[in-house]
């Protein structure tokens, strides 16, 4: 008569603090930094976000045929001088945060860059910090283009909010 044996099974090993170990989820590459520029603008915030949020303002300043759904998951769009941009919104905290993704063409194959915007109040001024970033790097001066948005951003909030 033979008789079937479990195998044996040995048991995971505990760390001394008595918690099961987990293990380290691989490292995540930094992303390339495209862009990176900051302004401070004579406006409140709430006056800054919406020339960011609403698409009439947003066509005033930036591009051509503006479109904006300004909640997550929403469309933003616009025609610049180098094409169009077409993007969803990834995050938006009015009137603090604004991120949105924009898809650019990289040696014939399309990158899909973030660009995340933050304002903060200083009394009755708000500070402006646009970061765009990638997977990798995509050729181009996306610093001196996002200081020049800054720029046309600035012009159009205080020529608005005095006009």
């Amino acid at each position: 008569m033979s008789f079937a044996v479990d195998p044996v099974v040995p048991e995971p090993e505990v760390p001394p603090s008595g918690k099961p170990a987990i293990a380290a989820k691989p490292a995540i590459p930094h992303a390339a930094v495209l862009g990176d520029a900051k302004i401070t603008i004579d406006a409140p915030v709430f006056e800054v976000f919406a020339a960011l949020t609403d698409q009439e303002r947003l066509a005033a300043w930036w591009g051509e045929d503006a479109y904006v759904e300004a909640d997550e998951g929403g469309r933003y769009e616009t025609t610049l001088s180098l094409g169009r941009l077409e993007g969803t919104i990834i995050a938006i905290d009015g009137p603090g945060t604004l991120d949105f993704t924009w898809d650019l063409p990289a040696e014939g194959i399309p990158v899909t860059t973030t660009v995340h915007y933050a304002l903060s109040p200083i009394g009755p001024q708000t500070a402006v910090h646009v970061a765009h970033r990638a997977p990798r790097e995509v050729p181009g001066n996306w610093t001196a283009l996002w200081h020049d948005v800054l720029e046309s951003l600035k012009a159009y909030v205080e020529g608005a909010t005095t006009g």
